[in-house]
């Protein structure tokens, strides 16, 4: 596994994370000057020149849309993320063989220690 590979797929997720942000917040801007936060009882916090909103529903609707946009883009931009650097770092023979070497080293380890505690009883026999 390359270290330029694993920066080069974190700039890809970032950019494409920070690409789809803006959107999202772009669209929950749209919403809240729709008038958006007035139905929430955050008339207050709106600015004044949008108070009066003819359509204040369909701006929350517009934020709402905004923020699932956000939630399903940026996990589907994580997912595709992880499966396209897999895809190109992980072999399947490879991880197989690791494994395997492991297993078999501590399965000669275990045989050792049997072999030595046989020896140690048979002595105090």
């Amino acid at each position: 596994m390359k270290n330029s590979n694993v920066v080069r797929q974190m700039g890809i997720y970032t950019g494409l994370w920070f690409v789809l942000t803006s959107i999202s917040i772009s669209i929950i801007i749209g919403g809240v000057s729709m008038g958006g936060l007035i139905p929430l009882g955050l008339k207050h916090y709106t600015p004044t020149i949008i108070n009066y909103r003819v359509f204040p529903e369909g701006g929350l609707i517009v934020m709402v849309i905004g923020i699932i946009f956000w939630i399903v883009s940026t996990n589907f931009v994580s997912i595709w993320s992880i499966q396209k650097y897999s895809e190109t770092n992980w072999d399947a023979e490879i991880m197989k063989n690791d494994m395997m070497y492991v297993i078999e080293d501590r399965l000669s380890e275990m045989h050792r220690d049997l072999l030595e505690l046989g020896l140690e009883k048979n002595e105090k026999n």
